[in-house]
């Protein structure tokens, strides 16, 4: 029979699991959806001796998070969002759902209704439905409107997307399903409807809001026992940080793949050509985003980088999902139990190097870096920033640069080049003043208007060095060691140049994050005797990393709390206690044999 101290413990720690909302995010093709699918599978089997875990320290944390899942794991529920964006698609009737089409195919809307014809009547009944949920009552009773709400949601619409799919597939495009969602998505961001790009900043949440409501309709229907919930996928930054924002229990996991390996499921299960994948990196990895583009359209790069959790996803084929499944349980189990193991030395550097990136003064993007050597000790630290001695773009602003400037922070070049000021003084003179900058400083970019200047686009113009071109200094700087051997972890990888450097240091392993554009991984480490080895960045980050590894007691007192057994005092103490314990439960076990004679006697 549990104690109180016993309830108050188990208590404490159930309610630290007891919701979890997990928000999926990835390139296409990276594995979010065979993610969702695991997590909410009945029969999911917990991998024991992963391939992963290579340090045997953290193989036998490993041991301990597999013993903990095997009690305790029990399905997600997932919420598809693009179940969402289908409600919201169905808000056209079918006549304005063929001519939609046939504006985006850019085919004739005859041709669109003929191939859609076999299709109609199945619309027909989704819009029906759709449309008589939207106008229920709201007298109706909550219990019976929420399982409406989950029948539509998690079962009806998600089956009529995988029809909707086949027929797009299969009459219009194989990647046209693709593109629809990614349209309409954009759409209702900007105007809350499917089929209007106008922006209204009013319409900027209408998904995550919708998303929001189920979330909380499942937890209702789950009250007593709790719920564990994923959302596949995530695909805008906002949306991700509407979550963050809004629920502690949530986590965003970034799933990545080596792209090699996304490549070839692309071609092979998803039939793409090269080019139709080169739109569909181009649409979620967008170079660069201006306007209301920045609000409304995906972008998978952006959500990488505020991600709570990297999930490596390797080769399925060759694992069978073990890899993946083996990192979904040891993050799980730190979420229902924070501080059950502690970090990997793979963590412990990533985590440095994200925090040190804060510490960057580029406007564009900050990055961090840092270099151990081969038992993951710290021999440096960097982030992209200018030399040390000037001062960094964050802290410069335009209308200092205007009325004459600084000799000490703004160039020689900043000051007198009549082009150059030119170029500026077009650029910002509108700008300076504005109300709605609420006293933001009005910080600018050297490069990108260098590069206005000479009508090219130039790296070579960036004030700032590269966070591990920064850190490879430093090592030389204050007389480091060298570093053969060693690892650089940066929440970014290299680029060319920053390559050619680590290759000449003898780095033998680099951790990244989040792929740089360019040619450095095919052109310098994919060639040489000692090739340096590219790993995706796997764990927890930034705020996910305390919230996961920081204890909510000590391990100690929690092991006595439900226990009742400590070890510290007398011999002749801790035998007292003993004793005490088996007379309460020989005591226990009395009382069960007198009730159960007294059943036997006749009443």
């Amino acid at each position: 029979m549990m104690t109180d101290i016993q309830k108050g413990t188990d208590m404490i720690f159930d309610e630290s699991g007891k919701y979890i909302v997990l928000g999926l995010t990835g390139r296409t093709g990276s594995g979010c959806t065979t993610v969702a699918d695991i997590l909410s599978s009945e029969d999911f089997t917990i991998p024991k001796n992963p391939k992963i875990y290579e340090l045997r320290g953290d193989r036998r944390k490993y041991g301990i998070v597999y013993r903990y899942m095997s009690e305790n794991w029990h399905p997600f529920v997932n919420i598809q969002v693009r179940a969402v964006i289908t409600e919201l698609l169905l808000s056209l009737s079918y006549d304005g759902f063929v001519a939609y089409i046939s504006s985006l195919a850019c085919k004739p809307k005859e041709l669109i209704d003929s191939g859609l014809s076999g299709f109609k009547c199945k619309y027909n009944e989704a819009y029906e439905r759709v449309a008589k949920f939207i106008g229920l009552d709201d007298n109706r009773e909550r219990s019976e409107k929420i399982e409406l709400a989950l029948d539509l949601y998690l079962e009806y619409l998600p089956a009529f997307c995988d029809e909707l799919k086949s027929v797009l597939k299969d009459k219009i495009d194989v990647n046209f399903y693709t593109i629809l969602y990614q349209n309409v998505g954009d759409n209702v961001r900007a105007s809350g409807r499917p089929n209007c790009s106008e922006f209204d900043e009013k319409n900027l949440f209408v998904i995550p809001k919708r998303v929001s409501q189920l979330v909380k309709a499942i937890r209702k229907k789950h009250i007593k026992q709790g719920v564990w919930i994923t959302i596949d996928a995530i695909r805008n930054p906002f949306e991700a940080i509407y979550f963050q924002q809004r629920y502690s229990d949530f986590f965003l996991l970034a799933i990545n793949t080596p792209n090699e390996n996304r490549l070839s499921h692309l071609r092979d299960v998803h039939n793409l050509s090269d080019q139709q994948i080169k739109e569909l990196d181009d649409k979620e990895y967008p170079e660069r985003l201006d306007d209301k583009s920045i609000y409304v359209s995906q972008n998978i790069q952006k959500c990488i980088e505020i991600a709570d959790i990297h999930i490596n996803n390797p080769d399925r084929s060759l694992y069978d999902n073990c890899e993946l499944r083996s990192q979904l349980i040891w993050y799980l189990s730190l979420m229902l139990h924070p501080g059950l193991v502690t970090p990997t030395a793979i963590e412990r550097c990533m985590q440095l190097a994200s925090s040190v990136k804060f510490s960057s003064g580029c406007i564009s993007r900050q990055v961090g870096a840092v270099i151990t050597d081969k038992d993951y000790s710290v021999k440096a630290v960097g982030w992209n920033d200018s030399p040390s001695g000037q001062i960094p773009c964050i802290l410069r602003s335009v209308e200092e640069l205007m009325s004459g400037g600084d000799k000490m922070v703004y160039s020689q070049y900043e000051r007198n080049d009549d082009e150059y000021q030119s170029v500026l003084r077009s650029t910002y003179k509108s700008i300076v003043g504005l109300k709605n900058l609420k006293g933001r400083n009005i910080s600018y970019c050297f490069k990108d208007l260098q590069n206005e200047v000479d009508g090219e686009k130039n790296q070579v113009h960036t004030r700032s060095l590269h966070a591990e071109e920064n850190a490879f200094l430093q090592l030389s700087k204050y007389g480091g060691v060298g570093i053969v051997g060693g690892y650089l972890f940066s929440t970014a990888s290299p680029c060319e140049l920053c390559s050619k450097k680590a290759y000449q240091l003898g780095v033998s392993k680099v951790v990244y994050i989040d792929p740089y554009p360019g040619i450095s991984r095919e052109h310098i480490f994919g060639v040489g005797e000692e090739k340096p080895q590219l790993v995706l960045y796997s764990g927890a980050i930034g705020q996910a990393y305390h919230k996961l590894y920081k204890p909510i007691m000590s391990y100690k007192d929690e092991l006595k709390m439900l226990t009742g057994y400590t070890l510290t005092g007398s011999k002749k103490k801790n035998k007292k206690q003993l004793r005490i314990r088996s007379l309460v439960e020989e005591n226990e076990n009395l009382k069960k044999q007198i009730t159960a004679l007294q059943e036997l006697m006749p009443k």
